[in-house]
C-alpha cells in the first residue's frame, strides 16, 4: 500500500497582506434580526440559509436569495451572522500561510455580483474547507488501521500457505495408499487413516482460509477508506478552486490554518 505524507504545517510562503479590519467598527453584540416578516434570533448561518428561532421554536431555514439587500446587511450586524462570515477555526492555530487564503477569500468577495452571492459563496467556501480539515485529519487513523490490519494477516497468510501444503501432501498420500491397496486389511487401515487425515487437514485449511479471507477484508477496507478521503480531498480542492480558492488537491495534504476575514466583511458593514 502506498502511503502520502501528511504535512501538519504549509511551508511558508508570501502572500499579498490581507485586508486589515476597520478598527473603528465595534463588533455585533446582538443576535435579534428584524426582516420584513418576522423577527427573531440568529442561530445558525450556513450555506444551507439563515435559521432564526422565534417564541422558543425553530423557523424553517430561509434561503439567502429570499432576504432583501437590507435585511442582508442587518444580518452582518448580527452576532452569528458576522462571526459566521469572518473566521475559520482551525487545530493548527495562525500560519502565515493562512495570508495567501484570506487574500483569495477576500478577492471572491469583492468579486461576487450581490451581497446575496457574496454571502453564498463566503459561506460554500468555508463549509468546504471545514470539510477538507476533518478528511485530512481521518487519514492519519485510517493509514495506521491499514498499517496494523496488514500486520495482522501476513502470519494468518503463511498459516494458510503453510497449512495448503501439508494438506497437499496428505491428499498425495490417499492417492499413494489407494494405488497401493492390494485387498489387505493393513493396506485398506492405511487407506483409511491417510483419508481421515486429509479430511482434518482440509478442516483446518478452510478454517484458516475463513479467518484469511476476513483480515484480507479488513486490509481492503481500511486502504478503500484512505482512498476515500483522498479522493474527497481532491474532489474538494477542484469545488474550491472554482472560487479560486487554492489547496493541495493531492499528497501531501496540508491542513488549513485559522483565518480571519473580518476585513472585508467590515468594509462592506462600513458601506452599510
Amino acid at each position: 500500500m502506498s502511503l502520502m505524507v501528511l504535512v501538519v504545517r504549509a511551508p511558508g510562503q508570501p502572500a499579498p497582506a490581507s485586508i486589515p479590519s476597520d478598527h473603528s467598527l465595534t463588533l455585533p453584540e446582538s443576535d435579534i434580526l428584524v426582516l420584513s416578516n418576522v423577527t427573531g434570533v440568529v442561530r445558525g448561518l450556513d450555506a444551507t440559509g439563515l435559521l432564526l428561532e422565534k417564541d422558543l421554536v425553530y423557523l424553517p431555514r430561509i434561503p439567502l436569495a429570499d432576504l432583501s439587500p437590507a435585511e442582508l446587511r442587518a444580518l452582518l450586524e448580527t452576532k452569528t451572522g458576522y462571526a459566521s462570515l469572518t473566521g475559520f477555526t482551525s487545530l493548527q492555530g495562525r500560519h502565515e500561510s493562512g495570508s495567501a487564503l484570506e487574500r483569495q477569500l477576500q478577492q471572491t468577495w469583492h468579486h461576487g455580483p450581490s451581497l446575496a452571492g457574496k454571502i453564498q459563496t463566503r459561506l460554500e467556501i468555508l463549509a468546504d474547507l471545514r470539510s477538507y480539515n476533518n478528511e485530512i485529519a481521518l487519514l492519519p487513523g485510517e493509514i495506521a488501521a491499514a498499517r496494523q490490519y496488514e500486520v495482522d494477516e501476513a502470519p494468518i497468510h503463511d498459516q494458510l500457505t503453510n497449512r495448503a501444503a501439508t494438506a497437499a501432501a496428505a491428499s498425495a498420500q490417499v492417492e499413494t495408499t489407494e494405488l497401493d491397496r492390494a485387498g489387505s486389511p493393513p493396506a485398506r487401515l492405511a487407506e483409511q487413516q491417510a483419508q481421515e487425515n486429509y479430511r482434518e487437514l482440509a478442516v483446518r485449511v478452510e478454517r484458516v482460509n475463513d479467518r484469511d479471507v476476513i483480515a484480507k477484508g479488513q486490509v481492503a477496507g481500511a486502504n478503500q477508506q484512505i482512498d476515500d478521503h483522498v479522493a474527497k480531498c481532491a474532489e474538494l480542492a477542484a469545488r474550491l478552486a472554482r472560487h479560486g480558492i487554492t489547496v493541495a488537491g493531492v499528497p501531501p495534504f496540508y491542513p488549513v490554518p485559522s483565518l480571519t476575514l473580518r476585513g472585508d466583511v467590515d468594509e462592506e458593514r462600513k458601506d452599510n
